[in-house]
């Protein structure tokens, strides 16, 4: 699955970033590059989350319409790419 994720940098404190199709998902770190690798790892953390109480995961957003969401104006965009066996409820681990 293939989530996007917003990225802002957060003056004089590196950078924040969220997956906005996954509650609770978001990390900060002090460069970009980090905190692109956090945010991999926070989703694949969370996706194990929902994984574990038989949730299927959330479906990832378009990217187009989040884009358009005034509440993540000014942010750099990316998307994170996790292999099939974590977004999956039923894949062994």
């Amino acid at each position: 699955m293939r989530y996007p994720v917003v990225v802002h940098n957060i003056e004089y404190a590196g950078f924040g970033a969220i997956a906005p199709d996954l509650p609770h998902c978001h990390c900060h770190a002090d460069t970009l590059d980090a905190t692109l690798q956090k945010m991999a790892e926070t989703i694949l953390q969370r996706l194990e989350e929902v994984r574990a109480v038989g949730k299927a995961p959330p479906t990832p957003g378009n990217i187009e319409t989040l884009r358009n969401n005034p509440a993540f104006a000014g942010g750099i965009w990316a998307i994170i790419d996790v292999a099939h066996s974590h977004s999956s409820p039923s894949a062994e681990p």
